[in-house]
């Protein structure tokens, strides 16, 4: 579902620009199927559908652009259309100004998270010449209600009325166009989301199609015939006096290209597109409950054993003192050297080594660090803690805490 964001300066001929480039592919695709012998490396079994996404209508004119609220309002509507047809099987167009860098990355993660190609086609019109396409919107106007006072027939008056109304949104007041024209973000290839990019002088009689078309799709268009250039005058008329349709977005029927041996760019997801595995409630409940029963037990021992010395003295591991705990096929290990260092011979005094509030702090400080890997493996290269090496993992963290190598509080894997 390749995207096209079309940009450049208001009264540039984006419209205009946008349903040229939508004939302009069908056109193409009309050719590769009625061709017997493609100049294409592709096979081609079936045709995209070509939509142009206006991004606005009657109820969001172009004179939104004088308050953010209704600006940002316009943006929601033409994003929501976009994304409605935006299919495998289709070439989405996005006719507006689109001037907002950060608005064509929005626009850029969308196409990314749906695994497709897009690209931003400049309409590269000059600030003059967008001053005098909306200076002659704006006499046209000013001469169709001049022609309704003058004494037309009731019905003829219905109909210029209608038609008024749709022409009225094409002109904009000249201190809005020039505000527009300042706050205008010009594309950049430095810029990922706006690469591949597609330059359309004003003087271009037609935009490069089979350049765009063969980034969207991979599909080399076979050589042609150049089209007779129409004269630049065509297009300023089109601009100033001809019927734009109000329609939100043109259509055409068919299904999708077999895209299988295709020269298209990989989508590769990045974390702004992609959503992060949900972490399972259960593995996080798992892990609170197996290191509240390990700390539970070094309590146990510690109240049936208060004296280090003593427990030093009764235990059968000549490294230190061993604490059997559950879920976990390794003990807790308190060495010799720290288990007599403590400022009190109490192993769960105030200062002792096995204080419960040194221990909360250490089962509190290990879940903070370890809770993103419990139940999913989000992250290249982090891995992955199952509920069954919870227990092992807690123990050698704290063997290596009370053993005095800060270095462990990361190693959880060893």
């Amino acid at each position: 579902m390749p995207l096209v964001i079309l940009t450049g300066y208001p009264c540039s001929g984006l419209t205009y620009r946008a349903n040229q480039l939508a004939s302009l592919i069908e056109k193409a695709q009309d050719e590769l199927f009625a061709s017997a012998e493609t100049a294409s490396p592709v096979v081609l079994k079936s045709r995209y559908k070509v939509h142009v996404v206006s991004s606005h209508d009657k109820s969001h004119p172009r004179n939104v652009y004088d308050h953010a609220r209704t600006e940002k309002e316009a943006r929601g509507v033409a994003y929501a259309r976009a994304k409605r047809v935006l299919t495998r099987d289709s070439i989405v167009i996005l006719d507006g100004m689109n001037y907002i860098k950060g608005w064509r990355y929005q626009l850029w993660c969308e196409a990314k998270a749906a695994n497709t190609t897009c690209c931003v086609v400049h309409v590269g019109t000059p600030v003059d010449q967008c001053i005098a396409n909306n200076d002659a919107r704006l006499r046209w106007q000013e001469e169709k209600k001049k022609n309704q006072k003058e004494g037309e027939s009731s019905a003829s008056q219905a109909v210029s009325t209608e038609d008024t109304a749709t022409k009225s949104k094409l002109g904009l007041p000249p201190e809005l166009l020039n505000n527009l024209i300042f706050r205008y973000e010009e594309p950049s290839t430095h810029s990922r989301w706006d690469k591949p990019l597609f330059t359309v002088p004003w003087s271009d009689a037609e935009p490069p199609v089979a350049d765009i078309f063969e980034a969207l799709s991979g599909v080399i268009l076979p050589s042609a015939e150049a089209p007779a250039e129409s004269p630049v005058s065509n297009l300023t008329e089109s601009l100033a006096s001809s019927t734009l349709s109000d329609i939100a977005s043109t259509t055409t029927t068919g299904r999708a290209f077999n895209r299988s041996q295709s020269t298209r760019p990989k989508i590769i997801p990045h974390q702004a597109t992609v959503q992060a595995a949900a972490t399972d409630s259960g593995a996080l409940y798992a892990m609170e409950k197996r290191t509240t029963a390990i700390v539970t037990a070094i309590r146990t021992f510690t109240q049936a054993n208060p004296s280090a010395e003593t427990a030093l003295a009764q235990s059968a591991n000549r490294k230190g003192i061993a604490i059997d705990v559950p879920d976990a096929s390794i003990p807790v290990i308190i060495p010799t050297h720290v288990a007599t260092t403590g400022t009190t011979d109490e192993l769960a005094g105030a200062g002792g080594i096995l204080a419960l509030p040194k221990l909360q702090r250490m089962r509190r400080q290990w879940i903070s660090l370890n809770r993103k890997y419990i139940g999913h493996g989000h992250g290249a290269g982090q891995g992955t803690l199952t509920i069954d090496r919870i227990g092992d993992a807690f123990v050698r963290f704290l063997n290596h805490e009370f053993g005095g190598c800060r270095g462990g509080l990361s190693v959880v894997w060893c």
